[in-house]
């Protein structure tokens, strides 16, 4: 049997966990901007400038996170060709090595990624 490292047709699970979180941060990142959006209403709150430095401090760290990915992604010769969100989930066009390759997320488990993803930047960050 081929291991990856001999047949480049193969992707691992780890470039797969790399393509669904390159794909999932920007996600991750436009739903924290709307929601910082969001709380300006509460500004006079005294709570509302915690939250928002919280928050900012995620948003930061994902972009780190995305800058680490996307330079593991090049280094493994990993790219993102096409995403294309609709009413079912997300669809996912890449290559790796060289190689097409496709697969689709349907809507509950981006939903459940993006919590799951959120959990772990929070974690690092706090």
């Amino acid at each position: 049997m081929m291991s990856a490292a001999t047949n480049p047709k193969i992707e691992t699970e780890e470039d797969i966990q790399m393509i669904k979180e390159y794909t999932l941060f920007p996600i991750l990142l436009d739903m924290l901007a709307r929601d910082m959006e969001e709380l300006a209403m509460y500004k006079d709150k005294m709570v509302y400038r915690y939250v928002l430095c919280c928050l900012k401090e995620v948003e930061s760290s994902i972009y780190s996170e995305l800058r680490k990915l996307k330079a593991k992604m090049r280094a493994r010769d990993i790219k993102i060709l096409n995403t294309e969100m609709n009413a079912l989930g997300i669809e996912i066009e890449y290559k790796v090595r060289g190689y097409i390759h496709r697969f689709t997320m349907l809507r509950g488990l981006v939903k459940a990624d993006l919590m799951t993803m959120l959990m772990n930047v929070q974690r690092r960050v706090g």
